[in-house]
């Protein structure tokens, strides 16, 4: 009897190894509302609390892939206490990009109806932040039925936004998507519709083939309008139907998922297409003490009939095979997982998601991890521990598989007291395997809790980095180094194939804060840029982690080498840059000293735009506050300027704030802007993707070097779009107005 005890264990043990979904294991997550933005798959859930006996939801979340396998935890951007009105309730969700913004259309309880109600989030970009949109909700009347919205953008641009249980009720939302045309309507709830009308109307002892519940998900195929939605009663399964306009009239068109062994008695669906494929995101009750009020998202891979009609969809274990390789070489947040046992993922405003909870046994899988030819060298992560720490072992292909490194964790003096450890490799690797980050040390008490980790191979030649996923523009961009261009790092989109002679890359050359000659606090914001489609240029060596520069101060000419090296790679063709840069379109740049060298450097004809952050030349009255080492251009060096030029300050507590306004009172001869972020002086540069500023930069390089006459509205005309974006100000002299 003990035997097939044993045997069971290490079966049941064994069964998560190979397992996909649910495809979130730290929480239980709920009702999949999927979209893709710039490369990237994003799905935002509700969250089930641990042991609840109804649905009682506080929050919303965000996980986001690049190969549908491994997935990053992005936290709960969204709550209810994002939104004044509600007081319980969180339930399912949708967001959609329109304009450049996000629109998180949710449904909570209202406390100024007491029924449920619609509202909408709005942020500026896929993760937020987000803040309520109308400080009130969209719609209420104090009905329990106004749960589940679903937003569909149509190809004339119309948006619709429908929800409901146990009918459909839709509004005809206006272009800025928080508002809404004519009256809320609802769809016509026929057994020809739906399979059976409401339950008021149903003739006693006739068998329906279906019905309607809830859940409602609006998409589009060959043309024809597709409704998607819960179905059936108690237990749910998914059924859908069509009709030639989001009105109708709609025909049953039958079941999609049929019920199964999902152990929850709900169910809720999305569908997406991401890079060549289509993927059907539902949930189940499947996580260990899982169940109808605890529930988990999981993912399946289907094909459209010919017809574009829906097959059956049957929910599996294995769940949906990659489409992409996972790169070690980066700095990974440990919440990037495609499966996991035993861990939780916590935030705080300091660290963002990390993951705690860690036990002796757990462990960390990442699928599809390629190691390439390069040999990995050291192994870092990012701990932090009360008392007694562990071990963290790296294995290939199983938990038991090949032993890469280990890296011993003590105690760092307290949770929240952080420190990075390094380990180097016990063994080389190559090709593509399954990464298991194992973690172990005494049994029972939590060990400690887990932000990020960083591989670095054995250098073979220049060295390359991608910084956090490459940017979130349509070029994923990467950070390396050109052997014929020493002391500087170059920034640019991973594949150049998309640029020519016809489409070539405009140039922006960097000097960095404190004449530092390493970009290593300003590679967000730099990557950032680069995938929009841009060289960058800047003056430094290569960070390959995250530790500060300590070496020698760079210098001025630095910013001269970047511009020659640049034209000569364009001429050359050997050079995979051979005729991609636009040679006419350079902005040279800088934060801080490095805004003094570019000031410094202003006069080269080469130039054709200046952008200066957070920083401004010094006077008489100030100069001894300077760094010795600085370039100490005269403020008469603006009489130099011949091309357009920005200045990106932190606000007044920016030391250079009276510096640059000063500088951008005396411009005159050519357009000047002057636009401020109430930061100070470290701008937004460290925070995701570069943050507020890189949003600024980007938009201003767009029109100065691409002529982007949509980005120009940011800057352009006496109501510009800066005046109305939160927290920044903007001045412009008259040739810039």
């Amino acid at each position: 009897m003990m035997k097939h005890i044993l045997t069971a264990l290490v079966c049941a043990a064994a069964l998560p190894i190979a397992a996909q979904n649910p495809f979130v294991q730290t929480w239980c997550t709920s009702d999949p509302a999927p979209m893709v933005h710039n490369g990237t798959m994003y799905v935002y859930t509700g969250h089930d609390e641990d042991g609840a006996d109804f649905f009682w939801m506080q929050e919303w979340r965000v996980y986001s892939t690049q190969d549908m396998v491994n997935w990053t935890d992005h936290g709960s951007p969204l709550a209810l206490e994002s939104f004044s009105w509600a007081d319980d309730r969180a339930w399912a969700s949708q967001c959609v990009e329109r304009d450049g913004k996000f629109f998180w259309y949710i449904c909570a309880h209202s406390k100024l109806s007491g029924g449920m109600a619609i509202g909408v989030a709005v942020g500026n970009s896929p993760t937020g932040p987000f803040r309520d949109a109308l400080g009130k909700p969209l719609f209420e009347n104090g009905s329990w039925d106004h749960i589940d919205p679903t937003v569909f953008i149509d190809d004339d641009g119309q948006a619709w936004l429908m929800w409901g249980n146990p009918r459909v009720y839709y509004l005809k939302l206006n272009r800025d998507m928080i508002s809404y045309e004519g009256e809320v309507g609802m769809l016509q709830m026929t057994e020809q519709a739906f399979g059976a009308p409401p339950m008021n109307e149903r003739v006693k002892g006739k068998n329906y083939k279906d019905c309607y519940v809830e859940g409602p998900w609006l998409t589009k195929r060959n043309g024809k309008y597709q409704l998607l939605y819960a179905a059936g009663g108690v237990p749910e399964h998914i059924s859908y139907s069509t009709a030639p306009s989001p009105l109708g009239p709609w025909t049953y068109a039958g079941e999609i998922m049929p019920l199964s062994e999902t152990n929850s008695f709900t169910n809720h669906c999305g569908v997406a297409d991401y890079k060549g494929h289509s993927y059907f995101f539902y949930h189940t009750g499947k996580l260990p003490n899982g169940g109808g009020f605890g529930r988990s998202v999981a993912v399946e891979e289907f094909r459209y009939n010919a017809d574009g009609s829906f097959p059956t969809i049957l929910p599996t274990d294995e769940g949906v095979k990659p489409v992409g390789v996972f790169s070690p070489y980066r700095k990974v947040e440990a919440e990037t997982m495609a499966f996991s046992k035993g861990l939780k993922t916590e935030q705080n405003r300091r660290r963002g998601v990390y993951v705690t909870d860690i036990h002796n046994g757990d462990y960390i899988k990442l699928q599809n991890v390629d190691f390439g030819t390069q040999n990995p060298k050291t192994f870092s992560a990012c701990v932090a521990s009360g008392l007694r720490g562990g071990q963290l072992e790296l294995h290939i292909d199983s938990l038991r598989g090949q032993r890469l490194t280990r890296l011993e964790v003590r105690g760092t003096g307290g949770w929240e007291q952080w420190e990075t450890l390094k380990a180097d490799f016990e063994q080389n690797v190559t090709g593509v395997h399954d990464l298991y980050l194992v973690f172990k040390g005494r049994k029972g008490p939590k060990l400690f809790n887990f932000d990020w980790w960083e591989i670095k191979p054995t250098p073979t030649g220049p060295q390359s980095r991608v910084i956090e996923d490459g940017g979130t523009g349509p070029y994923k961009a990467i950070m390396k180094e050109a052997a014929d261009l020493k002391a500087h790092t170059v920034i640019c989109p991973q594949d150049l194939s998309a640029f020519s002679a016809a489409n070539p890359l405009p140039v922006l050359v960097w000097g960095n804060g404190a004449c530092t000659n390493s970009p290593y606090e300003h590679v967000k914001f730099l990557s950032e840029i680069a995938s929009y489609g841009y060289l960058v240029l800047a003056t430094g060596y290569i960070p390959m982690d995250d530790e500060p520069y300590r070496g020698p101060m760079s210098t001025t000419e630095q910013q001269i080498e970047s511009i020659d090296w640049a034209l000569a790679q364009n001429a050359n063709p050997n050079s995979p840059l051979y005729q991609k840069i636009d040679t006419n379109k350079i902005c040279v740049a800088g934060m801080s000293c490095g805004g003094l060298q570019t000031l410094f450097n202003c006069a080269d004809p080469r130039i054709s735009a200046i952008m200066i952050c957070n920083s401004g030349l010094f006077n008489q009255e100030n100069a001894g506050s300077s760094v010795g080492g600085m370039p100490m251009p005269p403020k008469a060096k603006l009489t130099e300027l011949h091309t357009p030029i920005i200045y990106i300050l932190g606000g007044k507590t920016d030391i250079a704030y009276e510096n640059g306004m000063d500088d951008f009172r005396r411009i005159t001869h050519v357009p000047a802007i002057a636009t401020n972020y109430p930061v100070g002086h470290g701008g937004t540069y460290a925070q995701p993707h570069g943050g507020e500023f890189a949003i600024v930069a980007r938009q201003w390089l767009d029109w100065q070097l691409k002529g982007d006459k949509q980005a120009a509205k940011m800057f352009v005309g006496k109501n510009c779009g800066l005046k109305s974006r939160e927290g920044w100000s903007i001045e412009k002299n008259k040739k810039a107005k």
